[in-house]
C-alpha cells in the first residue's frame, strides 16, 4: 500500500499482493477488503483518474443525499510529525490547529513559495471542508486516537425531528416558545449516544459533541421559525447566541448542508501533474502517460 504524493489517495498495488491479507487486518478503518475471485486485496481508489481532471468521484456525483463533500485543505507540514506524538487529550486540537487559513496572505505566500499552484490555493479558499472543519467547527476526524492524521472529516449525526417527536423530546402541543428549548437542553437523549459519538470523533470528549449538536439544532430551530412561524423570535436569537451561531452562519450552514450544488460540494482544481512528475522524472517523458499513480505507470501488453 502507498499514498500518492499529489493528493494523498491511498492505493493498493495489486501486482505486489501475495494474498496474505495482512493489509486487511492492519487497516484501522476497515477500508481494505479481500477479493476472493481475484486473490487480491482492494480498496476504494477515490476515482483518482476523475480527480485529476477536476471531476468528482462517482460516489459523490451519484449520492442522492448530497452528503459527500471534497475540498482542499492547506496545512503546516512541519507540524504534522508533532500531531501523532501529542497527548491523547490534545490529539484533536493538534490536528485541527495544523490546518491553516487559506485567506491569510502569509499562508498563501508560503504556499506559493513551496510550489503550491494558485489553482489549489483558490480551491482551498472555496473549500466546503474548510468551512465545516475550521470556520463552523462542526466536522471532526474519525478516531484521532489512531494517530494517523487522516484528513477525512465527519459531521456527527443529528436525530431527525420525527424521531425526537416520537421520543417525547419535543412537545408538539406546547407553545412555540417552549417547544424547542426542551430539545435543545436534551441533546444527551439523541438517537445516537453522546458517548458513542465522542469515542468515534473526539477522543472521548463528550462536550465537543454536545457543542456541535447544539449548533446544528439551533440552525434547524432558526429555519423552522422562519418557515413555520414566519418570524424569528427573541428566544431563538438568544438560543443561537448561546450556541455561538450568528444568523449569517445559520443561513450559510443551511445552504451548504441542504441545498448545495455539485460545484459547491466538490471544489478541487484539475491537477498539474507535470509539477508533481518533475519531482521524480522528466515531465516531457511523462507527457504521454495517463494518471495511474507513481508506483505502477501504464504498460502496453501484447
Amino acid at each position: 500500500m502507498y499514498k500518492r504524493a499529489e493528493d494523498g489517495v491511498v492505493l493498493v498495488n495489486e501486482d505486489k499482493r501475495r494474498a496474505w491479507r495482512m493489509c486487511v487486518s492492519a487497516c484501522p478503518y476497515k477500508k481494505v477488503y479481500y477479493n476472493w475471485s481475484s486473490g487480491k486485496s482492494e480498496k476504494c481508489i477515490l476515482c483518482f483518474p476523475r480527480l485529476e481532471t477536476g471531476q468528482s468521484p462517482a460516489c459523490a456525483h451519484s449520492c442522492v443525499g448530497r452528503i459527500r463533500y471534497m475540498g482542499v485543505l492547506l496545512y503546516d507540514a512541519d507540524r504534522i510529525p508533532e500531531v501523532p506524538g501529542s497527548r491523547e487529550e490534545d490529539l484533536l486540537s493538534a490536528q485541527l490547529d495544523a490546518i491553516l487559513d487559506p485567506r491569510d496572505p502569509e499562508v498563501a505566500s508560503a504556499a506559493r513559495a513551496n510550489g503550491v499552484d494558485d489553482g489549489w490555493i483558490d480551491s482551498a479558499r472555496r473549500s466546503p471542508v474548510y468551512r465545516f472543519v475550521k470556520q463552523w467547527g462542526i466536522a471532526l476526524p474519525l478516531h484521532p486516537e489512531f494517530r494517523t492524521v487522516a484528513m477525512m472529516f465527519y459531521v456527527p449525526p443529528l436525530s431527525p425531528i420525527v424521531t425526537t417527536a416520537e421520543q417525547g423530546l419535543v412537545g408538539l402541543d406546547l407553545p412555540p416558545e417552549q417547544r424547542d428549548f426542551e430539545l435543545f437542553e436534551e441533546v444527551d437523549k439523541a438517537r445516537l449516544a453522546i458517548k458513542y459519538l465522542a469515542n468515534l470523533f473526539s477522543v472521548g470528549d463528550e462536550d465537543v459533541i454536545r457543542r456541535i449538536l447544539r449548533k446544528m439544532l439551533v440552525v434547524r430551530i432558526y429555519k423552522r421559525r422562519q418557515s413555520v412561524e414566519g418570524e424569528v423570535d427573541e428566544a431563538t436569537l438568544r438560543m443561537m447566541e448561546e450556541a455561538g451561531v450568528t444568523t449569517v452562519e445559520a443561513e450559510a450552514m443551511y445552504r451548504l448542508t441542504t441545498l448545495p450544488t455539485l460545484e459547491e460540494r466538490f471544489v478541487l482544481p484539475p491537477y498539474h501533474r507535470e509539477i508533481s512528475a518533475e519531482l521524480w522524472k522528466d515531465p516531457l517523458a511523462h507527457k504521454g502517460e495517463t494518471g495511474f499513480g507513481y508506483m505502477q505507470p501504464p504498460v502496453r501488453r501484447g
